[in-house]
């Protein structure tokens, strides 16, 4: 790899880890409610079990860059509000995997509704020209996570 290449991957590395949390935080901070209320990471494991699903823990755990300790501490917070619970695999009954519920399915499509408009809300602040030029980046980034899954999946 090229020195060039290098320093430019390092500089998005750096933003990525600096800007993307606070990012997230940003525009889902909800003025409306008394303080600012923690957003909970469980809720993106019931978005992949969703879109996944039934799936091993250990995949939704890769996917999402999350230990198999965390990842057990979020699925059982899941199971214990009814939203997952877990399945055998039809194929090899050894295999647990986890599904979502219809309960799962309607917490997410509330979250979904809420967390797109708290977005919506806190991102029309900007310019129009920032409007398109965050579409064209969130894009972008859809696509680079997307061969970077396929890479990975090729590669085990």
């Amino acid at each position: 790899m090229a020195d060039v290449n290098r320093r430019k991957l390092e500089e998005i590395a750096d933003d990525v880890l600096d800007s993307f949390p606070a990012f997230l935080r940003r525009i889902m901070r909800d003025e409306s409610c008394s303080g600012f209320k923690k957003f909970d990471p469980s809720r993106f494991v019931l978005m992949a079990v969703q879109k996944h699903g039934p799936v091993r823990m250990s995949e939704i755990g890769k996917h999402m860059g999350v230990s198999k300790p965390y990842m057990t501490t979020l699925v059982n917070k899941l199971i214990s509000e009814g939203l997952v619970e877990r399945v055998q695999d039809e194929g090899d009954r050894r295999v647990v995997k986890v599904a979502i519920t219809d309960t799962g399915r309607a917490t997410l499509r509330e979250f979904s509704r809420n967390a797109r408009g708290r977005i919506v809300k806190n991102l029309s602040r900007l310019e129009p020209d920032e409007i398109s030029s965050l579409l064209e980046s969130t894009r972008l980034i859809k696509g680079v996570v997307s061969r970077l899954d396929e890479t990975g999946a090729r590669n085990h």
